[in-house]
């Protein structure tokens, strides 16, 4: 098993991950990119379904990297070259939300490569005001999710998904006030991983009792 992270991540999260049993990949930061958020995989790359979708400069820029990550996934490769840089929304090609059928995204603002093929494979399409859409979404199970953008929680409940809503900030991002849940976390088969410790968040005892209620194991990977 691999994960793919920023380069920036804590060690106790590394260490926590690989005595798990993922070897993890540390993603470079992209030039065009605003330094707090340079390396953050949300920027950087989307995954749905088979296929995982880059920038072409930053494909050319991590060539052998984005390689090992396809040959360890056996994803597809599509490559953007709409314009991409550090200022909103040109910032947030990348950063849509697939969760079980359904993507969750705002329209406006992510690549046309995604929706394209979000709508090829009949994916239900949920758009939200919010650019940051992964950033602010941990998904938990095929119709569940965690966020603290009310704004998702809203369209997201009109369409299905389960939702918990929780306090926004509590999350440290470098750079910023605060951080969004979604790009503190991940669920992999029965768990859902925090890269940090849910004690710190006024939310914890929710989310702990959601990710159980869809039969996930939440588990926080160090005590930041």
């Amino acid at each position: 098993m691999f994960v793919i992270t920023d380069c920036r991540i804590s060690q106790p999260v590394v260490a926590s991950l690989e005595e798990l049993g993922f070897n993890t990949i540390l993603m470079p930061p992209a030039r065009y990119l605003q330094k707090g958020v340079a390396s953050h995989t949300d920027m950087l790359l989307c995954v749905i379904k088979d296929k995982l979708f880059c920038h072409k400069e930053y494909y050319l820029e991590n060539t052998e990297l984005i390689n090992t990550i396809l040959d360890l996934s056996s994803l597809g490769l599509t490559l953007s070259e709409e314009k991409i840089c550090r200022n909103y929304p040109n910032d947030v090609l990348f950063n849509a939300c697939a969760v079980g059928d359904k993507l969750i995204c705002n329209k406006k603002t992510v690549s046309k490569l995604i929706l394209e093929y979000a709508e090829q494979n009949r994916f239900e399409i949920i758009s939200v005001p919010q650019g940051y859409t992964k950033c602010s979404v941990c998904p938990v199970s095929d119709n569940s999710i965690i966020t603290d953008d009310s704004a998702i929680a809203k369209a997201c409940e009109q369409n299905g998904l389960d939702v918990l809503l929780v306090e926004k900030g509590h999350i440290s991002l470098p750079d910023y006030d605060y951080g969004f849940i979604g790009g503190a976390s991940g669920a992999c088969g029965n768990y859902v991983y925090f890269c940090g410790s849910l004690v710190h968040h006024p939310d914890a005892l929710k989310i702990e009792e959601f990710c159980k209620k869809h039969n996930k194991i939440p588990l926080s990977l160090s005590d930041g």
